[in-house]
């Protein structure tokens, strides 16, 4: 009865698909269908006010995936902005090369270039070097970061480009950490499983050679700098952040380092990225953190959850009154029915 009662009550089903999906982007299609229309309207008009023909285009396209109406002065807005704003490329070329900022494909390559020279690895290797030598606190994500950066621009260059998505998502690591907009979690996480694996003869030697810009022979000490799980967990959130970066460009994994606060999360944002493709950075515009946000939906869950079982109670008691009640019955029947005469054998007659 308990089983029939869970498989009867209204949804259970989208629980556990909820629950089992909910790594591969299940929440963030839920939440899509609660939005109301009308704020697309909205968001749309909002994007096109400020220029942000990006975002329009965006989320004109989550519109139409989610089936929802758009007014047709606002689509006829979207259609007749230009593909590219060569203006605003430039300029933001120049902020990178200036500023040392980024918050477009053009600045963001501006970072990639840099860090393929090695340069600014190597520096921020001696730097948390000579904070260990000295005594001073080490950023062990910051060394951590330029350790792997250093191995993925030797792999980038002998590969042809092969290894260039983990590169590009390494560096966005590194740009937003230095930045001080990598969320304090996901850094703690990373920084933590590092400190604890730190090799400081690895260290002593990779310092040598850095200061005497033997690049070529890093490989022997960075290896050992860091065990490979604690380098396993800081390359899959680069490989994530760099997977990200392929569907919807530097725009989406800003707004996945804004929402994320683990690995996981980096994780659940680049699965949800791949399967909205160029409608991921309207997802994000719409539902923010909670792309990855269970607990708030895991209320919903445990409601349904709850009201299945006290289905399956209200049917329990049901049966058992009705049970009860043909017992009654029954028993009544039986106690008014007359009682069965035997029929009269015949006499014996005595010899």
């Amino acid at each position: 009865m308990f089983v029939a009662g869970l498989l009867l009550s209204p949804n259970f089903f989208h629980l556990l698909k909820a629950m089992a999906f909910a790594g591969e982007g299940a929440i963030a299609e839920y939440r899509l269908r609660m939005i109301p229309p009308e704020r697309y309207a909205e968001e749309i008009a909002t994007a096109l006010e400020t220029g942000d023909g990006d975002m329009a285009r965006s989320l004109m396209a989550l519109a139409a995936d989610q089936k929802v109406k758009v007014p047709e002065v606002l689509v006829a807005r979207v259609a007749a902005l230009p593909g590219v704003d060569l203006g605003n490329v430039l300029g933001q070329g120049w902020n990178c090369v200036v500023n040392g900022d980024f918050d477009s494909e053009a600045g963001f390559a501006c970072v990639v270039a840099t860090d393929l020279t090695s340069i600014g690895d190597v520096r921020d290797l001696v730097t948390q070097g000579g904070n260990y030598l000295t005594g001073q606190p080490i950023n062990y994500f910051a060394l951590g970061i330029s350790s792997v950066g250093l191995t993925l621009t030797g792999a980038t260059l002998a590969t042809g480009g092969a290894a260039l998505p983990l590169r590009v998502g390494a560096s966005f690591l590194k740009a937003v950490n230095k930045a001080g907009k990598l969320p304090p979690r996901l850094a703690a996480q990373i920084g933590g499983a590092l400190a604890r694996s730190f090799n400081t003869a690895a260290l002593d030697e990779a310092m040598v050679l850095a200061r005497e810009f033997r690049w070529g022979e890093l490989q022997r000490p960075l290896s050992r700098l860091f065990n490979p799980r604690s380098v396993g967990l800081l390359t899959d959130v680069a490989t994530d952040f760099g997977r990200i970066g392929k569907v919807g460009g530097v725009r989406a994994m800003k707004l996945s380092a804004e929402a994320a606060d683990s690995a996981r999360d980096v994780k659940v944002l680049a699965k949800t990225a791949e399967k909205y493709q160029g409608r991921f950075p309207a997802v994000m515009k719409m539902l923010g953190r909670g792309v990855v946000r269970f607990a708030d939906l895991l209320w919903t869950l445990m409601g349904w959850l709850i009201a299945a079982l006290l289905w399956v109670i209200g049917l329990g008691v049901a049966m058992t009154k009705i049970a009860t009640r043909v017992v009654r019955l029954s028993g009544r029947m039986l106690r008014r029915r007359p009682a069965i005469r035997a029929a009269p054998g015949p006499i014996a007659v005595p010899a």
